[in-house]
């Protein structure tokens, strides 16, 4: 067999290339649309999620492209798109209850897509005296930052329908400043966060830490009823005057959260989601949804993050609105019209409270 002349055979590998190229040119030009994942810091869980949900959407979508960006936070997902109307027409952010209906503006009314997860908390001492949060008069409290309409504003006014707002001493701080005030005794009680959803149910690293502390006890548990009217009637407050928000609560199971919880346990959990203007289109947010809701029904969330194992099919639709009509008017229309196509029901919360 005669061997090519050297500069014939460059030739060929040349127009291989080229023509590697020009494939690889076309797959890219078959990918038409793009879709913006803002969702807050890198170390979130829902960062993770979403990069999860992109890096899919990437393989699994003939014609959407997806890439995730970082902001400051929850907040800044919503400014961002705020900011610029170019931005939301290809933007879904990482947003919450009661951030989604008090950010609304005329210009920017984002709808939800699905759940993305739950900033979930429990009251939590390290005296055993404190059993409910009556007896916190004349104690010290830790909470989470007191920013305008957070729901840190749900505790407080706990408090007052306690009658006991005047006889506590409250500090607020980071998502970390509970568990050092309380291993520092610093304070007497504090909300401390936990990764609780429900199909997961954990302390959390903060939590486990300050179990490593000693005994860690739970505050009402036992009283579920009480504390969620109580979360109820503290979401129709002042506060939250320009939208005001359901009752933001689940019911963990005893033992969820180690020994010392035997009883149920009302959880504060302000949902997070997925969410989008109007200005997106229903086809984007369709495919969007077909591909998250395929992945939830194989459980592909958990490899992203450990909240990931509570992103089921069943939470994907759940919501903390009263009942399936009030839901529906809060979600995009391109998710309700995956959802009505497959015949999927949208859930409230409170069907759960029963249970």
């Amino acid at each position: 067999m005669k061997k090519l002349p050297l500069f014939l055979l460059t030739a060929a590998v040349s127009m291989m290339t080229v023509m590697g190229c020009g494939a690889f040119a076309d797959a890219l030009a078959a990918k038409t649309d793009k879709i913006v994942f803002a969702a807050g810091r890198p170390d979130d869980a829902w960062f993770a999620l979403s990069h999860g949900l992109a890096e899919t959407i990437n393989k699994r979508s003939d014609w959407l492209e997806a890439e995730v960006v970082a902001t400051a936070g929850i907040g800044d997902n919503t400014r961002l798109a705020l900011r610029d109307p170019e931005k939301r027409k290809n933007h879904i952010v990482i947003t919450m209850t009661p951030g989604m209906e008090l950010w609304a503006t005329p210009e920017y009314a984002a709808k939800k897509i699905a759940s993305a997860g739950l900033l979930s908390s429990v009251l939590v001492t390290l005296d055993p005296k404190i059993k409910t949060i009556d007896d916190l008069k004349g104690k010290k409290l830790q909470l989470s930052r007191k920013v305008k309409q957070s729901y840190t504003h749900i505790y407080i006014d706990m408090l007052r329908q306690a009658g006991i707002a005047d006889d506590v001493e409250l500090r607020h701080g980071g998502t970390s400043a509970c568990l050092t005030a309380l291993q520092d005794g610093a304070v007497d009680a504090g909300a401390i966060t936990v990764d609780y959803m429900p199909n997961l149910a954990a302390p959390g690293q903060f939590l486990e830490q300050l179990q490593t502390r000693g005994k860690v006890y739970f505050l009402d548990q036992g009283q579920p009823d009480r504390i969620i009217k109580m979360m109820e009637k503290a979401g129709q407050q002042a506060e939250f005057k320009e939208a005001p928000v359901p009752a933001l609560a689940m019911v963990a199971a005893p033992g969820s959260f180690g020994d010392t919880q035997t009883e149920p346990l009302a959880v504060l959990t302000p949902p997070v989601d997925w969410a989008a203007g109007s200005e997106v289109s229903d086809k984007v947010i369709y495919e969007v949804v077909r591909i998250m809701y395929e992945m939830a029904e194989k459980g592909e969330f958990a490899q992203y993050h450990v909240r990931g194992k509570g992103i089921t099919p069943e939470f994907i639709v759940t919501s903390f609105w009263a009942d399936e009509a009030a839901c529906r008017k809060n979600y995009h229309t391109g998710a309700l019209k995956f959802f009505d196509e497959k015949g999927i029901k949208l859930r409230s919360v409170s069907e759960s409270y029963a249970k």
